[in-house]
């Protein structure tokens, strides 16, 4: 071996230096805390850019880009740091929760919550029990396109309203039926004084809140002293000024978590909705490959007991982990914001900015690596949060024509050069016109008749 070369490692050599690689891991795991996690075939369209930035030919590459193998070699070896998953969508709504409205609504909690027993705080929310037991992974012959499971199945659900508190104890569920009318079979061989009810949507509505309301969490409440807490979202269905009044009699009170942010901020959704979704599909398959083989959905009178099944496998434990992980017990606001995108990563840190000119020039060589992949990430994390500015709505325009005759485009700006102060493309009105009526104004019965109907262009 030659002076001052270095050792190379045994084995297949990679296209990408350590030192690259490491860059590359780096930046990955920013743009997933930031919400936008990217898949194999943006990575690999990433290390594409970064070799025609840095002036790099790879021969085993077509065109430079990498093949799939090269992902999966990737993934192996930092497996300790990054992990191929199934991601869920959320809306940018959700996204968009701010640190300073999870900051306000812990300063408001820290008041309300001081020195209040576990036992006295319940977390509610609803959540549907489908008709499905989901996919499953099966073994069947090789080069098989579309392996195939005998099993009846629909998209019907049926509502379920959950309620549990701080300390681990889980109050009994009530059920909602999509039906006209309600039957003793539906009720029978369930949890433990659970309650049912039926809607004509099958979702709650504000009497089936009001309900739960008086005969689940207020029950519960009464073996209790002093001021309770009833936290969950802030729905017009979970809301009536009948129910607030009614808790207040009991020293109730409602506190409302943030708007869209449920999925952060509500104990149920965050650490117990999930396994029990889980242990409900797989009760479903069992039943569905026993005494249900040959039913097409659920029957509402065996709903009951498979719900009861469900219910003894909830574990306390989800429970009290819900509410640490949401900050309420104890009173913790960092959980939260370690769950917010980007928050404590600031843009500098998430993707520096690269000083020279060339780094934000495509097509140009780099002075370093780490410049080329600062600017390749910083490119698409620009694409994927601002991307193009929606273009606002153009108001539609009521024009008067002729019965009988069409009309184009033409003999609307004909119409718009012989009268200067007619409505404009944004639609708002500066004057009066005889082409096109004024914003805000009727046509009457009257111009109906005289045949110049309105049409829309």
């Amino acid at each position: 071996m030659k002076k001052g070369s270095e050792m190379k490692k045994k084995g297949g050599q990679t296209v990408l230096s350590e030192e690259e690689e490491k860059i590359i891991v780096d930046r990955l795991k920013t743009v997933g805390e930031w919400g936008y996690p990217i898949d194999s075939i943006t990575l690999r369209l990433l290390v594409k850019e970064y070799l025609d930035r840095r002036g790099k030919t790879v021969i085993k590459f077509k065109d430079n880009l990498p093949g799939k193998d090269f992902v999966y070699s990737f993934l192996q070896r930092y497996k300790a740091q990054l992990s191929f998953r199934m991601c869920q969508n959320i809306k940018r709504s959700r996204a968009a929760v701010t640190p300073e409205l999870i900051n306000e609504y812990f300063d408001n909690l820290e008041v309300e919550l001081k020195d209040v027993p576990k036992s006295h705080i319940v977390n509610y929310d609803e959540t549907n029990l489908c008709d499905d037991p989901g996919r499953t992974k099966v073994i069947t012959r090789r080069g098989c396109k579309y392996p195939e499971r005998v099993m009846n199945s629909t998209k019907a659900s049926t509502s379920v309203m959950f309620a549990a508190s701080g300390d681990g104890t889980i109050l009994p569920p009530y059920v909602v039926y999509k039906a006209q009318h309600l039957y003793d079979s539906w009720r029978e061989g369930g949890p433990a004084n659970s309650r049912y009810n039926r809607t004509k949507s099958g979702w709650f509505d504000s009497f089936c809140f009001s309900d739960w309301v008086e005969t689940v969490a207020l029950p519960y409440f009464r073996r209790f002293d002093g001021v309770k807490y009833l936290i969950g979202d802030n729905l017009s269905s979970h809301l009536s000024l009948d129910v607030i009044k009614k808790c207040n009699e009991s020293k109730v009170k409602f506190i409302f978590l943030p708007s869209n942010s449920t999925h952060i901020t509500q104990p149920l959704d965050v650490a117990f909705f999930r396994p029990l979704k889980i242990s409900w599909r797989a009760i479903l398959k069992d039943w569905k490959n026993g005494p249900g083989r040959y039913e097409a959905t659920v029957p509402k009178d065996k709903f009951p007991s498979l719900l009861k099944k469900v219910f003894e496998t909830c574990k306390p434990d989800n429970i009290i982990s819900g509410f640490k992980k949401c900050g309420i017990i104890p009173i913790n606001r960092k959980p939260v914001l370690a769950m917010l995108p980007g928050y404590g990563v600031s843009d500098s840190a998430a993707v520096s900015s690269a000083q020279s000119s060339a780094a934000d020039t495509p097509g140009t060589v780099c002075e370093t690596p780490i410049e080329a992949i600062d600017s390749c990430f910083k490119e698409l994390l620009q694409q994927l949060r601002q991307g193009d500015s929606p273009k606002p709505r153009k108001k539609r325009v009521k024009v008067s024509v002729a019965a009988g005759k069409s009309v184009g485009v033409q003999d609307f700006v004909e119409m718009s050069e012989d009268n200067p102060e007619i409505v404009d493309q944004a639609g708002t009105s500066t004057g009066t016109s005889t082409g096109v009526r004024k914003a805000g104004t009727k046509i009457t019965k009257k111009n109906k008749k005289e045949g110049n109907p309105t049409i829309i262009v």
